[in-house]
């Protein structure tokens, strides 16, 4: 037992033990559906570059006033930062090599969520160039602020920004607990940050304590069922993909499931008629009602039942 002491005085153990618990309470309540060796893998990266995203938030650069041994050092926080954007890059890679179709298909419908992915890649791409320059100007006598405001206005866009990728995705928060635990535990380091800037007067409260209270603001709404169903919409209305759906192997599925309007003798033309059409009373785009829709279902039926349909993938549904 005489490495316990050891393991205790590990900080940087303790740190990243900590986050990967967090992230780990989320994950574990209950596994995504697989969607395949290399799609899994590519959630996997992805998963690990959340927790390594979180570990660079709770335990940050500077913590005015705390003791120096308890905070990352320069060097720690750079390699991190680092890190997480490698495996951001390699997690988008992997992900379309496994499925192209997802650049092939929905490129002209690109949903919001995924948008926030993108635009939350290149957040973390300046996040860590403005500490590139940050970490010059802390060496001159007067350092200037400018990349270190823009580094912490950048900070909790990013989160924000991850949490809409990870709820309009549906791939790991894919249950109603799920939301509002994922939302929590991204509210916990934007919390941190802002009280310390409020407490301390060496933090300007405009370029942190302000934009992390409108970041938290903002993930309240996220688990709200409007603003879930948003981050499914397409950008723009795309021409309509082929979809290839066996009758045969929907069987035991009620008919009225799916064509809805079969009750009242209403359904005589196919499904785009009604949701590509300009009726009021459909406000979300066919994309985002039939992925949810067909995607929710093959998900449930894959944590109880081997026969399901894809829930992770687009060739199977949208193949020539």
């Amino acid at each position: 037992m005489g490495w316990l002491p050891h393991l205790r005085r590990s900080l940087i153990v303790r740190r990243l033990g900590g986050a990967l618990a967090l992230t780990a309470a989320l994950v574990l309540c209950r596994i995504p559906a697989s969607g395949g060796i290399s799609w899994d893998i590519g959630m996997g990266i992805g998963y690990i570059a959340i927790a390594l995203v979180l570990t660079l938030y709770l335990y940050p650069l500077r913590g005015d006033g705390l003791p120096h041994r308890r905070l990352f050092t320069l060097s720690h926080h750079r390699r991190i930062g680092w890190t997480v954007l490698y495996l951001s890059g390699l997690h988008v890679a992997v992900l379309l090599g496994a499925e192209p179709l997802v650049w092939q298909y929905l490129r002209p419908s690109t949903p919001f969520y995924m948008l926030a992915g993108l635009l939350g890649l290149i957040a973390l791409g300046l996040l860590v160039a403005t500490g590139l320059s940050g970490r010059k100007a802390l060496r001159q006598p007067h350092p200037p602020g400018t990349s270190l405001s823009l580094h912490a206005l950048l900070s909790p866009a990013l989160l924000l920004l991850l949490a809409a990728h990870l709820l309009g995705s549906a791939q790991l928060v894919d249950s109603p607990i799920k939301v509002v635990t994922g939302c929590l535990l991204l509210c916990i380091p934007l919390l941190w940050i802002a009280y310390r800037a409020m407490r301390h007067g060496k933090r300007r409260p405009l370029t942190t304590a302000v934009p992390c209270l409108l970041a938290v603001t903002a993930l309240a709404v996220l688990p709200t069922p409007t603003a879930s169903s948003r981050l499914l919409e397409p950008m723009m209305t795309p021409a309509p993909v082929a979809v290839h759906f066996p009758h045969e192997k929907h069987t035991s599925t009620n008919c009225v499931v799916c064509h809805h309007n079969f009750v009242d003798k209403t359904g005589i033309g196919s499904c785009l008629d009604c949701h590509r059409s300009p009726r009021t009373d459909l406000a979300r785009a066919a994309e985002a009602t039939f992925h949810t829709f067909c995607r929710n279902c093959h998900t449930e039926l894959a944590h109880t039942t081997t026969r399901h349909g894809p829930t992770r993938t687009c060739s199977v549904c949208h193949g020539k």
